[in-house]
């Protein structure tokens, strides 16, 4: 380590700060929100190497995990769906450029190793895989409301977001506005596909 000429003093001061800039500026770990369509779901969260990280009993409900470069998987069941399970893909977080800018490289070194600088979506939207309907109609209808239910609930957290947006971290304020808008683009695409496979008995 290129610090350790200067003594016991610098080294305590380097491992403050290298704390810091990883608690305060990114954190190790974040808590998730999931939400099933329809709701009052259980589901599992899981991920590689770790096993199982906890459940949800009922949704919607949240569950904080660590930060890691490895996807999580949720299966959910009950509310008279089918089992369904959600591979959740993690991103490279937008607080590692902040941290770059406010507490240097160091700061951005220790996300790395901590696996801070991977960002899982905050609300996950899971829709459940739902039993044969007795007509197209039906299978229309119920994927229709699905669809209109996540844009309402992703255009009330935007509002949020802007609402309690302090005008100076408009920046950082968009990152989270541009992520409600990839998790509401990703579970509008799943409902189309949900749709597409679903069951229709006719008899």
């Amino acid at each position: 380590m290129y610090l350790k000429g200067l003594g016991i003093a610098a080294g305590v001061a380097t491992a403050m700060l290298l704390g810091s800039c990883a608690t305060v500026l990114s954190g190790t770990s974040q808590e998730l929100t999931f939400v099933t369509y329809p709701e009052g779901a259980q589901c599992a969260v899981s991920r590689s190497g770790d096993g199982s990280l906890g459940s949800i009993t009922k949704t919607p409900g949240k569950l904080r995990v660590l930060r890691r470069k490895d996807p999580l998987t949720v299966v959910c069941t009950g509310a008279g769906s089918e089992q369904t399970t959600e591979i959740i893909e993690p991103t490279f977080s937008g607080a590692t450029l902040g941290n770059i800018l406010m507490g240097g490289l160091i700061g951005a070194a220790v996300d790395a190793s901590s696996g801070a600088n991977n960002y899982y979506p905050e609300r996950n939207i899971i829709v459940m895989a739902p039993p044969p309907f007795r007509t197209p109609s039906d299978r229309d209808a119920h994927f229709t409301r699905i669809a209109e239910q996540i844009k309402e609930l992703v255009t009330a957290d935007i509002k949020a977001v802007n609402d309690k947006c302090n005008p100076q971290q408009r920046e950082f304020c968009q990152i989270d506005i541009r992520r409600l808008e990839e998790a509401r683009d990703r579970a509008l695409a799943v409902v189309e596909q949900k749709r597409a496979a679903a069951i229709v008995n006719n008899g």
